[in-house]
């Protein structure tokens, strides 16, 4: 079969266009074949997300694969062999993951858990399907923190999990304002955002919010840039019922290389969620947004896309074509941190 095959670690994503020692496609590649529990997939589309980006750049060690691997691990396909399974039959439409491992998705086929496999709703393509995946962060971000009611600020409103927060804030959690970060003001107002600050031109904790009124709630959805530093000029406090929930951490590629480095990084996570607990009454509660409940959030997603009330906006450029060059292409905007939506590879024009 074909498939992606990364041969080295990626340190500059920027010089990857047209580099096959780093990324190529692979002609011959064996048919994965399906082991007790697994499902042989035809994969239709695969969608990248930040996970990928760190598989590839090779930051954490307790993800390193041996190289060559194929990269991508969200799916939307074909179900060709069921592998005796109870659950789906062969020619089943599907979305699924790889589980935590982020591997095998760029390929013509993908064997995966049939635990991770979710049937795909006849009103969802296969493209949407496949980028599905991030509105389920977002749904885990918004419907565990935020009430009815609720001021919400969504710093990046134009990625996956962006995308995907604002309407589930605005229409699932029926919060009373949904303000976000972006410079696509047309696009996150057409998602349900009450109010879009441009981030090129404002600063969102200098700005003066309605008279002065503080959000309940601030999903962090970019990372970087000390963002909870900044969140107490516009966030409640904890005592008062203020979150700073945050979907990506201060540092977006931490360096987990060695054994000893992810340790520590580990070690440290826990630290900022106790702290600001302990000092309520000065800081916004700090909540660091964990994968948990994928295949009941995978359910729920596709329910609101079927019937109308989730849209997973695609990016511009996608779906991007299964050639060398077009899964490149999508690794390269996906790295850059400024693709509008989801970013997609279509092996099939299929639904």
């Amino acid at each position: 079969m074909k498939a992606i095959q990364v041969h080295e670690f990626v340190e500059d994503f920027e010089i990857l266009q047209g580099n096959d020692s780093l990324m190529s496609m692979n002609n011959n590649v064996d048919k994965p074949v399906p082991k007790k529990g697994e499902i042989l997939v035809q994969v239709q589309a695969c969608s990248l997300s930040p996970g990928d980006i760190i598989m590839v750049h090779g930051n954490l060690i307790f993800l390193h694969e041996a190289r060559p691997f194929v990269p991508g691990m969200d799916i939307s396909g074909v179900v060709v062999d069921n592998n005796g399974s109870k659950l789906f039959q062969e020619g089943d439409g599907v979305v699924a993951s790889n589980g935590v491992s982020p591997v095998g998705g760029m390929a013509e086929y993908m064997v995966v858990n049939e635990n991770e496999v979710v049937l795909k709703p006849s009103k969802v393509s296969v493209q949407e399907g496949a980028a599905s995946s991030s509105a389920i962060t977002a749904r885990n971000a918004v419907m565990d923190n935020v009430k009815e009611g609720d001021r919400v600020l969504i710093l990046g409103g134009s990625g996956g999990v962006g995308s995907a927060a604002i309407q589930i804030a605005k229409t699932h959690a029926k919060a009373s304002f949904v303000a976000t970060t972006s410079t696509q003001t047309n696009l996150c107002k057409t998602l349900g955002a009450d109010q879009v600050v441009n981030y090129r031109e404002e600063n969102w904790w200098e700005m003066d919010w309605q008279g002065g009124q503080k959000f309940d709630v601030i999903i962090d959805t970019v990372g970087g840039g000390n963002f909870y530093g900044r969140a107490p000029f516009v966030l409640k406090t904890g005592k008062q019922g203020g979150k700073f929930v945050a979907v990506t951490g201060d540092d977006t590629r931490p360096d987990c290389r060695t054994v000893w480095k992810g340790i520590k990084f580990i070690a440290s996570m826990p630290w900022r969620p106790l702290y600001t607990s302990l000092r309520a009454r000065t800081y916004p509660k700090y909540i660091l947004i964990m994968p948990y409940d994928i295949l009941q959030g995978r359910k729920q997603v596709l329910e609101w896309m079927q019937e109308g009330s989730l849209k997973v906006p695609i990016d511009e450029e996608s779906p991007l074509p299964f050639t060398a060059d077009g899964v490149r292409a999508a690794f390269t905007k996906v790295a850059s941190g400024h693709a509008h939506g989801k970013v997609v590879v279509t092996m099939s024009t299929s639904n």
